[in-house]
């Protein structure tokens, strides 16, 4: 008879204690990293030409930035438009008149090998790494290198116009697992872009990050105010500035870095 009870209130703890682990180990429902420039689009002169930059070497300039600014070191900082210059030239981007407008192309093989061997000037034991896949194995993966701080570059097909050919650069800086949305700083000018994973149009879609040896994000709870409410940018051919209010934690990552975080 003890045995029996002691049994059934085994049972019931066990039936109390496992939603509760379950929900502690759930992500955020959604994650943004605020602080990063709002860059772009730039230009540079090249034999006496204005040439665009292109999105490739402004989205791996703004990832720099973020890693730059957690280490405090001089990847980006001193000298932005140097950099751009420098990875515009590692990466061979070209111009290219599309739809009306010079853009600067460049190659995912030549954005991955650019983008280390400046890094590499800093960071020797650095490697750049890459995905490319289905929309889900993506999305899943960058959700998961934004939960450790390693923002990652993704490669998509703005709106479908690329085809089968991936056409845009932006470098990821947060997500929203119920609208299956990552958050992106496009390289335009503003901070915030939404671009849902729900979409085919955004097809093929592909991610680069960087990998240290022992990667060490500093993390430090902060103090939250009631009035943070950064603005996403919908998307579509009307966008709408969507408003992200009411983060339940946040943390310090460096210098001006926030994470935000809805649980």
């Amino acid at each position: 008879m003890r045995i029996g009870l002691f049994l059934l209130l085994g049972l019931v703890f066990f039936a109390l204690a496992v939603p509760r682990l379950s929900s502690e180990a759930s992500p955020p429902r959604r994650l943004l990293i605020v602080g990063i420039p709002a860059w772009g689009p730039s230009w540079l002169s090249q034999d006496g030409k204005r040439i665009p930059a292109g999105c490739g070497p402004e989205a791996a300039r703004l990832l720099l930035w973020y890693w730059a600014t957690l280490f405090n070191m001089d990847l980006v900082r001193d000298d932005p438009e140097g950099a751009l210059r420098a990875l515009h030239s590692l990466m061979d981007t070209v111009t290219v008149h599309w739809e009306g407008v010079d853009q600067g192309l460049t190659w995912p093989w030549n954005f991955s090998r650019g983008l280390e061997v400046y890094a590499q000037t800093h960071l020797p034991q650095v490697r750049v790494r890459s995905l490319s896949g289905s929309r889900e194995e993506v999305f899943a993966h960058a959700v998961e290198l934004l939960q450790s701080g390693n923002p990652p570059v993704l490669l998509f097909d703005w709106v479908g116009l690329g085809g089968i050919f991936p056409n845009h650069y932006a470098l990821v800086v947060g997500y929203d697992l119920r609208e299956e949305e990552l958050v992106v700083n496009p390289g335009w000018g503003y901070s915030f872009q939404a671009v849902p994973f729900t979409h085919g149009e955004i097809a093929p879609v592909q991610l680069f990050w960087l990998e240290f040896p022992e990667p060490k994000v500093p993390r430090r709870p902060l103090a939250l105010p009631l009035e943070t409410c950064p603005t996403v940018r919908s998307y579509g051919k009307d966008p709408k500035n969507i408003p992200w209010c009411g983060p339940t934690r946040a943390e310090e990552l460096g210098s001006g870095l926030v994470l935000l975080l809805w649980d």
